[in-house]
């Protein structure tokens, strides 16, 4: 999405206007006496200033309400605003906007056909429709010349235009993108945006090679401008090479140290750098350029939101909020904050987030609203049973919205498990393996789900699979013994002995490692062993217990206490004794040794008198 927003930003640098001066006079439509306003406008979307450029186009709308490249360039603004932040605007609610846009510039404007463009762009942006969009396409690229003696820098840009639309939408049409472009140039050849936007799509391709080509033909052509140099600079950004990209956006700063995008461009390269300060100088730097207004500020919280700084981007979006509550959408980017920043806030991001959802239209929603509501609602709920199944209606929401986030039905099926509601956590998850996503930790929260759920031959037969796959998931391991063991409570069948053995080998010499989980099968085989009375292995068993972790009184008294029982079996009451003397020793307030210490005393004089 970021190669596609340097694309347009190059279109809407180049006024249309400036670039056909030539050709005005051959129009069939009049020329503009705005042009001076269209290209303040075109400038303000270059800097991401949308907003004002949307107010600027509106303006100019009035004043020329029959200008079809008014109502494209607009269009075109709403497009890069969506691609801008696409995790939080609306493609829904965007897209319609820009269509809309596209229509009326054509039913104004009906002799230029540069809207035809825009609608084919927003049919591959919103769903991919290439067969809607080639129909948009062919029929700008009709009112072309046939003969090529005839065309002018005026079709160019039509074929400009739609090569750069061929990079929306998520299939693949570089070529159609190349074709288009390559016929641009050969029209109009000394347009370097003609150029950004071919390096665009190489760089698209992966191929970096014919990108640094035409990024440095625009460059030759345009050197005054900044683009070229960012466009290269995103290259080697892209590739993680920083200290490659640095000196091409330091370059692009000293050649328009007015144009904010480059600062924006420097803020991003400082948070991969993990240089934070310098990337918040850079960041503040884009929002001083951008007029530090409200949709300044705004670009700014969405800059800090990106590079995780969530209690600095709050901050500011509460700054706007408190002058301005019309922008209901930062109520969704401050609730966001609020469950992202450390420590969370969240009782004001649910109260954030339900403002959000009062004041939106359906068209604006979208997946992730849904989600980030749900994640606050399940961490405030605790014990409340009505939040917790709201919090999960709204995981249901965002799952219908985006049926091929498979990350989020991970999400949801851990979220039920964790709420011990593990037959629907084995629901969500068997979905994911129908989808075919299914990974090694799926299985096992399977196996853990019908464990809870007291079904232990389903379970044993779930972690049986996982061995077979993961010969070293030790958890796998413990599972299969404890639901052996469940299935075999008094240990008659001895089923879990072997498994807890198992267990035991697993671990071999990393005891402090996995003392927990010995302290488990050690346990386990002394209680078998004490049931077969085989009491010298029990308590060798139990007395490992004791030795595993010295600093674990809880342990040390659990051993001694299964020692005195195996003690009392054999009737030495002398040693239980001793053992439960033991007992009170590490913890004077064990009323229960105390009792058997006098217990066993009398049974021991009771002895010693017969």
């Amino acid at each position: 999405m970021r190669l596609i927003l340097v694309t347009f930003l190059s279109l809407l640098m180049v006024s249309a206007f400036s670039q056909d001066k030539k050709s005005a006079s051959k129009s069939t439509h009049p020329v503009s006496a705005s042009e001076q306003e269209l290209n303040s406008a075109l400038k303000l979307a270059a800097s991401e200033q949308y907003e004002n450029a949307g107010q600027a186009f509106e303006e100019l709308l009035k004043k020329e309400p029959t200008n079809g490249d008014v109502y494209y360039y607009y269009g075109q603004t709403i497009i890069k605003d969506y691609l801008s932040d696409t995790l939080s605007n609306s493609l829904k609610e965007m897209a319609s906007k820009a269509d809309a846009l596209f229509g009326k510039g054509i039913q104004q404007d009906p002799t230029n056909l540069i809207n035809e463009v825009g609608l084919g762009a927003v049919c591959l942006l919103r769903s991919s429709d290439t067969i809607a969009a080639d129909k948009s396409f062919l029929k700008a690229e009709a009112s072309l010349p046939l003969k090529a003696k005839f065309l002018s820098p005026k079709d160019a840009r039509i074929l400009q235009e739609i090569g750069t639309a061929q990079l929306l939408g998520n299939v693949n049409r570089y070529k159609k993108a190349i074709n288009y472009l390559s016929r641009a140039r050969d029209i109009d050849p000394n347009k370097a945006s003609i150029y950004l936007a071919l390096g665009n799509v190489y760089s698209r391709k992966n191929d970096m090679k014919n990108a640094l080509v035409n990024y440095n033909k625009a460059l030759s052509l345009e050197p005054t401008s900044p683009l070229a140099k960012i466009n290269i600079g995103n290259i080697y950004l892209h590739a993680a090479n920083l200290n490659a990209a640095r000196p091409y956006l330091d370059e692009a700063r000293q050649i328009d140290s007015t144009f904010a995008p480059v600062y924006r461009e420097l803020g991003e390269l400082y948070t991969m750098a993990g240089q934070f300060n310098l990337a918040k100088t850079n960041f503040r730097k884009f929002l001083d350029l951008s007029g530090n207004n409200i949709p300044a500020k705004i670009q700014y919280s969405k800059a800090l939101f990106r590079t995780k700084d969530f209690t600095n981007a709050l901050a500011t979006i509460e700054e706007v909020l408190a002058v301005d509550k019309s922008r209901n959408y930062l109520n969704r980017l401050a609730a966001y904050c609020c469950y992202d920043k450390k420590p969370p806030e969240l009782e004001k991001g649910k109260v954030y987030m339900e403002e959000f959802f009062k004041n939106t239209n359906p068209e604006a929603i979208i997946p992730r609203d849904y989600l980030y509501y749900s994640r606050i609602l399940f961490k405030v709920a605790k014990n409340d049973s009505v939040t917790l199944n709201k919090a999960f209606e709204n995981f249901n929401k965002a799952y219908a919205m985006d049926t091929n986030n498979v990350a989020l039905v991970s999400e949801i099926a851990t979220n039920y498990y964790y709420s011990r509601m593990y037959k629907n956590a084995i629901k969500w998850l068997n979905l994911k393996n129908k989808k075919g996503k299914s990974d090694k930790d799926d299985l096992m929260l399977i196996g853990k789900s019908y464990y809870q759920l007291a079904q232990y031959h389903n379970a044993d037969s779930i972690f049986t699979k996982v061995v077979e796959n993961q010969p070293d998931n030790l958890q796998a391991y413990l599972y299969q013994a404890r639901s052996a063991s469940s299935m075999d409570p008094t240990s008659e069948l001895g089923l879990a002995q072997p498994k807890f053995q198992v267990v035991i080998d697993k671990i071999g010499t990393e005891t402090a490692k996995y003392a927990k989980e010995l302290q488990e099968a050690y346990t386990y085989e002394g209680y078998y062993n004490l049931q077969k009375k085989d009491y010298a292995a029990a308590k060798s068993w139990y007395k490992k217990m004791f030795e595993l972790d010295p600093a674990n009184k809880q342990w040390q008294i659990q051993s001694l206490k299964f020692q005195a029982i195996v003690a009392y079996k054999e009737k030495n009451y002398v040693e239980a004794r001793n053992f439960y003397t033991e007992i009170k020793k590490l913890d004077p307030a064990d009323l229960d040794a105390g009792k058997a210490i006098q217990d066993l005393s009398k049974a021991i004089a009771a002895t010693q008198k017969k």
